[in-house]
């Protein structure tokens, strides 16, 4: 093992960096009493776990068939 991620390994880990960040973002937000935490909840925070989950479960879906070979290997 050579040490450098896969591309499937990059995606999973902008995945999970998206939806950490937008969790954070939320958590942040509970404790701000504030009329536009609200919009900032929403907002910034479920767009970043949405564009997370999107990258997840593109990353699954777009395995090429060289990727999936050097797996089972």
């Amino acid at each position: 093992m050579n040490g450098e991620l896969t591309p499937m390994e990059r995606r999973l880990r902008l995945a999970a960096e998206l939806v950490l960040l937008g969790l954070l973002v939320e958590a942040l937000t509970l404790a701000w009493r504030h009329p536009l935490s609200v919009i900032v909840f929403l907002g910034l925070g479920g767009l970043l776990l949405a564009a997370g989950i999107v990258v997840f479960l593109f990353s699954l879906v777009s395995l090429s068939h060289s990727e999936t070979r050097e797996a089972s290997d």
